[in-house]
C-alpha cells in the first residue's frame, strides 16, 4: 500500500509533553498537611449531586465518599509513580464494583468539593477516546464518569466549562459534552466552548497535552466555523506546539469535508497568509473524482497569485496520501486501503494529462509534468 510520509504520532497533537512534578495539592481544594478541604465558596445547601445520594442510601454514599477521599490522600502521600498508579487502580476497582448510580453521584460530589491530587501521569488517550493516563485525580474522575454515565458527565461538563481552572479538565469535559449531549443546544455550547479554549491565551502560552488533544473537538464539529481560528494559530511561529496541533486539526477537517474546506480556503486567501506551502498540502488532498473538489482544485491552480514555491510544494505531494495516525478524544483517523489509493492515483493521472493539454494550464507545465512523472511511476509499481 502506498502511503507517502506515513507517520505515527503520540496523540492528536503530535506533541509529547513530559514534566516531573512533586506531589502537591491544588490550592483550591486542600489545606495544610495534605488535609482535603471543601472550597470556601461551596454551597451551604445540598448540591444536585448531594441530592442524588439521598436516593442511594446514606451508608453507601458515605462509604464511597470516604474511599474517594482516601484515594486522594494515597495519591498525595505516595512516594513514587508506581504507588500512585496502584492507588488509581484500586480506586477504579472500587468504583467499578459499585452501582453506577452510586459511583456517578459520588464522583460528582467529590468534584464539587474542588479537592484534587496529582498522579505523575500524562494525558494519554486510549480506545474510544477514554484516557489511559490522567494527570490529576479530577481528570481521572471526569474521564471515568464519561465512561459509566454519559448523560451525567455531559451535564457536569457544563460545570467544568463555566470556569477556566484546568485545560486538561476542559479537554475531558468537551469530550463528555460531545458524547453525552447530542442535542442542538449541546452542540452549540460545544462549538462556543471549543472556540474559547482554542483562543485562550494563558493556555496557549504553555500548552498542556490535554489542551493540544482538545483540538480534536474542532475536527468532531466539522464545517468551516473554526477554520479561521485554526488558520490563525497555524501562523503562530512563536508557538510551534500550538501551530502544529492547529495544522493537524485543519488537515483532518480537509480530509473529512474536502470540498467545503478547500472552497473556503480559496475564497479567503488571507487565512493562510505566510503559510502558502501549508495551503498547498491541503489542496493536494483533493480527489479529482469528485466534481466539486476538482473544481476547487482547478480554481486554486489557475489563481495568478499562486507562487512558484507553492506550486512546487503541491506538485511534490499531489495526490496527498500522508496520514497522521493517532488515538483521539472524539474522532477516528481513517486511512485508504491499497485499492482506494490505486484508483485515486489513476484518476489523478488522467486529470493531470487533461490539464497538460488544456491551454488554460499553459503556465503550469513544469509542476504538472512533475506530478505526471511521479504518478506514472506509481502506476508502473502498482502493475508489477
Amino acid at each position: 500500500m502506498r502511503i507517502e510520509g506515513f507517520k505515527w504520532v503520540a496523540g492528536g497533537a503530535g506533541v509529547l509533553i513530559a514534566a516531573t512534578l512533586a506531589v502537591w495539592w491544588w490550592p483550591r481544594g486542600t489545606g495544610p498537611g495534605g488535609v482535603i478541604m471543601v472550597s470556601s465558596n461551596a454551597p451551604a445547601h445540598p448540591t444536585a449531586t448531594e441530592a442524588d445520594t439521598r436516593g442511594v442510601g446514606a451508608e453507601a454514599a458515605g462509604d464511597l465518599n470516604a474511599r474517594l477521599r482516601a484515594a486522594a490522600a494515597d495519591l498525595a502521600n505516595a512516594s513514587d509513580a508506581a504507588k500512585q498508579k496502584q492507588a488509581l487502580a484500586l480506586l477504579r476497582q472500587t468504583l467499578a464494583s459499585s452501582p453506577t448510580s452510586e459511583a456517578s453521584a459520588a464522583i460528582r460530589r467529590f468534584l464539587d468539593s474542588k479537592a484534587d491530587a496529582t498522579t505523575r501521569q500524562g494525558f494519554k488517550i486510549g480506545a474510544k477516546g477514554f484516557l489511559n493516563e490522567a494527570p490529576s485525580l479530577r481528570a481521572f474522575l471526569l474521564d471515568y464518569l464519561g465512561q459509566i454515565d454519559p448523560a451525567a458527565a455531559a451535564q457536569y461538563a457544563r460545570v467544568i466549562l463555566n470556569s477556566k481552572d484546568s485545560p486538561d479538565e476542559w479537554a475531558v469535559a468537551l469530550r463528555n459534552l460531545a458524547v453525552g449531549d447530542p442535542s442542538a443546544d449541546g452542540r452549540a455550547l460545544l462549538q462556543q466552548k471549543a472556540s474559547e479554549m482554542l483562543q485562550y491565551g494563558p493556555w496557549q502560552e504553555n500548552p498542556s497535552a490535554g489542551y493540544l488533544e482538545a483540538f480534536d473537538v474542532a475536527v468532531f464539529l466539522g464545517g468551516t466555523n473554526l477554520a479561521p481560528v485554526l488558520s490563525d494559530l497555524i501562523r503562530r511561529q512563536d508557538n510551534p506546539a500550538v501551530a502544529h496541533a492547529a495544522y493537524l486539526a485543519l488537515d483532518r477537517l480537509v480530509i473529512t469535508d474536502t470540498s467545503q474546506l478547500l472552497t473556503a480556503l480559496e475564497a479567503a486567501p488571507e487565512l493562510m497568509q505566510g503559510r502558502q506551502q501549508t495551503r498547498a498540502d491541503y489542496f493536494s488532498r483533493a480527489d479529482v473524482r469528485d466534481p466539486q473538489q476538482r473544481q476547487a482544485l482547478e480554481s486554486y491552480l489557475l489563481d495568478p497569485q499562486r507562487s512558484a514555491a507553492e506550486l512546487a510544494q503541491f506538485a511534490g505531494v499531489f495526490p496527498n496520501a500522508n496520514y497522521m495516525i493517532s488515538q483521539n478524544l472524539l474522532t477516528p483517523t481513517p486511512t485508504p486501503d491499497h485499492a482506494a489509493l490505486t484508483s485515486r492515483d489513476a484518476a489523478s493521472l488522467q486529470a493531470v494529462q487533461a490539464w497538460l493539454a488544456d491551454p488554460r494550464f499553459a503556465n503550469l507545465q513544469r509542476p504538472l509534468q512533475k506530478v505526471q512523472q511521479r504518478l506514472e511511476d506509481f502506476a508502473r509499481q502498482a502493475g508489477r
